[in-house]
């Protein structure tokens, strides 16, 4: 079979240096182009040529001939060579790379250097020099430090090298007197000579050279690594595809994928180092892009499929709001309405409604949830209310029941504590149509838990509902309307990376009568206790928060259970409780009960009244070692006072010794009651990949990109999608051909799900 994959990439770079001719004489290309097809029938007789040639047509033409060269690379062998085949990859380094998700060549050669070494003069002060060697020996400081100094006679004089890390064989058993060497390393003054710190050995040839470092295990070097990353280029650079469109590239002037990877790994000059570093040199905002693009036209690729899924077309009736009206306990903020007006909106049309509500802590999207649920029970379908855990199920009941008081409309609790003939006689119910409001936690949607009539799955919980859960609705032939929450409020441009295949609604209006929470930072506990005490006196609820359940020898952190007695000790036993996760359901509601009605004034806790927990006479959160805790968590756990119209106050307790990054989340704390801005500062400090502490189900990692750093890109990558999915909703075009393949197969795990509604 002819190889035509080396004149198909000559003549791509032909037309590239010469597009306006490509554009005016289109045929005397074509005519090459269908010389070196037609080696192959199997392509020439799938490669589509115009009637007419214009820039459209021209585009698709260089679009098959992208594809063609792709196809010829047979990128599925590049995909499966492993790096044992590398010269020095042996069992152990190979191994210690697979951790890294480092098996093939084609990993090896997308994980990128963070930074170089240049061999020479540099701005961060490391240099080069080159001298004889005279001397070396022992110096011992004042203070009983030893290093080793060797002293070298240069051109320009004598200069030393230090090493404070040495022993008897290093470096003093490979200098020979009369040698000459070359050192490099960072230089400085030391006692008075000119020095270079921990030098490395070099050869004058190595001068100038630049050195890519990469972020790898200890077993693998970085000399061995470079030199494998040296011959994988050498030997497989030409079977590189470009996933990227051939237009795309030109529109942004990017190189493509070979010459990327061949600048990234083996810059040329200095001057492009500072860029490659930082990531935006042409070169790696390619990648950069390209990452960003895919994962945009997956998101809005679902999104699309969604809209296409048909779902219920709810009546929005004027009595049914009426109904809902006369059960509302207050009357909804301006942004309650405008959420609400959304949503009334997505129940009314024929598709299917997939919203995500964000808002603060106490913004009142549960109720708003719970006013769609209620319109759907108007319309004769059942509603789910799925939460992460028992704690909130039950909380969400408790409202609920206060909620349709005094209404025909039913409620019942499906969670996984119940006992096996309680959940029998429940789901017979919800299966027969006598429940119309089902809370519980995911055992709602179990295989055995079956409806009579769902039209609305409320999902309540800090992170996406996943892609599995979805497609277990779907396979028992429900198609109900999707409405999600969260009390985490999401930057636009995380949301755009992690919910952009849904509607996003925001709540940003607190409901009135609420009093800002005052928050104080201290590193002395009797501050917090003072407090505590204060407002017990006047009839007040305090929480006190722990990292810990027990003591742990490693971590120097106050422990919830030691707490506990000591706080026995000063407010008496029976005013104090301990919840933790390790506690019986039983245990825990107890608790929570005798909390609420006032019997216990003090409860402590590790972070399991993190969500959900409502206790409007709670005036005090005192979160002990807050400098573990992060921004988000700090945030969430300080909702749960300020819930009525009382004073309350939030004291973050940290250890004498607080760090940088510590002492700038406490800051922020004290300084900002917005969640969002809050959301934004957080982000900033950690990056997207742990803004949430758990990856995102149903999303690929970010191999290149910065959400925080590329927020241009990122948007930028979706209006590009957004432009071609509105030309071509199925990508059957041929100047799409490249993305449909990428989307079929680079991305098939993350994306399998894509045509879920």
């Amino acid at each position: 079979m002819a190889d035509i994959r080396g004149p198909v990439l000559r003549l791509l770079a032909h037309i590239k240096d010469n597009r306006a001719d490509f554009y005016k004489n289109p045929q005397k290309y074509i005519e090459s182009i269908k010389d070196i097809i037609n080696r192959r029938p199997e392509i020439s007789a799938v490669f589509v040529f115009p009637d007419k040639y214009d820039t459209k047509s021209l585009d698709d033409v260089l679009a098959q001939l992208t594809m063609t060269a792709q196809q010829a690379a047979n990128t599925e062998e590049f995909k499966t060579i492993d790096i044992r085949s590398l010269k020095g990859i042996g069992k152990k380094a190979a191994e210690a790379l697979a951790k890294q998700s480092i098996t093939t060549v084609e990993d090896m050669l997308y994980h990128l250097p963070y930074r170089y070494e240049y061999i020479g003069e540099s701005q961060s002060g490391k240099k080069a020099l080159t001298g004889i060697f005279q001397s070396g020996s022992v110096v011992v400081t004042k203070n009983r430090k030893r290093f080793y100094r060797a002293v070298f006679k240069a051109d320009f004089g004598q200069f030393a090298a230090v090493w404070f890390h040495f022993s008897l064989k290093f470096p003093s058993g490979v200098l020979r007197e009369g040698e000459k060497y070359t050192l490099y390393g960072q230089s400085g003054s030391f006692s008075g000579m000119e020095s270079i710190i921990h030098p490395q050995f070099m050869k004058e040839s190595d001068m100038g050279e630049i050195i890519p470092v990469y972020s790898l295990p200890k077993q693998a070097g970085q000399k061995l690594y470079y030199s494998a990353v040296k011959e994988a280029l050498e030997k497989y650079i030409h079977l590189i595809p470009d996933y990227l469109p051939a237009r795309l590239e030109m529109k942004y002037g990017y190189p493509s994928a070979r010459d990327s990877l061949l600048t990234i790994h083996r810059p040329q000059t200095p001057f492009e180092l500072t860029n490659l570093s930082e990531r935006r040199h042409p070169a790696c905002l390619r990648f950069i892009y390209e990452e960003l693009f895919y994962l945009q036209m997956g998101l809005l690729f679902k999104k699309k499929s969604y809209a296409r899924q048909l779902g219920i077309s709810f009546d929005i009736k004027k009595e049914y709001l009426d109904f809902i009206k006369n059960l509302l306990p207050f009357k909804f903020t301006s942004a309650q309405k405008k959420v609400m007006a959304e949503i009334f909106n997505d129940m009314s049309s024929n598709g299917q409604m997939n919203r995500l509500v964000q808002g603060d802590v106490g913004s009142g999207k549960t109720i708003v949830a719970f006013t769609a649920g209620l319109a759907a029970v108007k319309n004769g379908y059942q509603v789910a209310v799925i939460a992460p855990t028992e704690v909130l199920a039950r909380q969400h009941m408790v409202n609920l029941v206060k909620l349709i008081q005094g209404t025909d409309v039913t409620s019942a609790l499906l969670t996984g504590s119940m006992t096996p003939s309680e959940k029998k006689r429940t789901k017979e119910m919800i299966a027969a149509g006598h429940i119309d409001f089902v809370v519980g936690t995911h055992a709602v949607i179990q295989q055995d838990a079956d409806f009579m009539k769902l039209g609305l799955a409320i999902i309540d919980e800090q992170h996406r509902f996943g892609v599995e859960q979805r497609k277990s609705l779907i396979d028992k032939g429900y198609t109900p309307d999707i409405l999600l929450m969260t009390a985490t409020p999401i930057p636009r441009t995380l949301a755009l990376s992690f919910y952009g295949d849904l509607d996003i609604s925001v709540i940003d209006e607190m409901p009135p009568g609420r009093t800002p929470i005052i928050t104080k930072y201290t590193n002395k506990i009797e501050e917090a206790h003072e407090l505590m005490a204060q407002e017990i006196e006047k009839g007040h609820g305090a929480y006190v928060i722990y990292p810990l359940i027990d003591v742990s020898e490693k971590l120097d952190l106050k422990a919830a259970t030691d707490e506990y007695e000591h706080l026995c000790d000063i407010f008496g036993a029976e005013h104090v409780g301990l919840l933790h996760g390790r506690m019986k359901h039983e245990q825990k509601q107890d608790l929570m009960d005798r909390f609420k009605s006032g019997d216990i004034k003090i409860l402590v806790s590790t972070t399991v009244v993190e969500v959900g927990v409502d206790v409007p006479h709670a005036t005090v959160m005192v979160i002990e070692n807050a400098e573990r805790f992060g921004l988000s968590q700090l945030h969430q756990l300080r909702g749960r006072v300020g819930r009525s119209h009382r004073q309350s106050y939030c004291m973050l307790v940290t250890g004498k010794e607080v760090s940088e990054d510590a002492r700038e989340r406490i800051n922020a704390m004290c300084r900002y009651a917005d969640g969002f801005r809050l959301s934004e500062i957080d982000l900033e400090m950690r990056g997207p990949g742990d803004f949430f502490g758990t990856r995102q189900s149903g999303l690929p990692e970010f191999r290149f990109s910065n959400i925080v750093r590329d927020v241009k890109i990122l948007q930028t990558a979706r209006e590009d999608a957004q432009e071609i999915l509105a030309d071509d909703p199925a990508l059957q075009t041929p100047k799409n051909a490249v993305i449909k393949q990428v989307m079929a197969k680079k991305w098939k795990k993350q994306f399998e799900y894509i045509e879920i509604a």
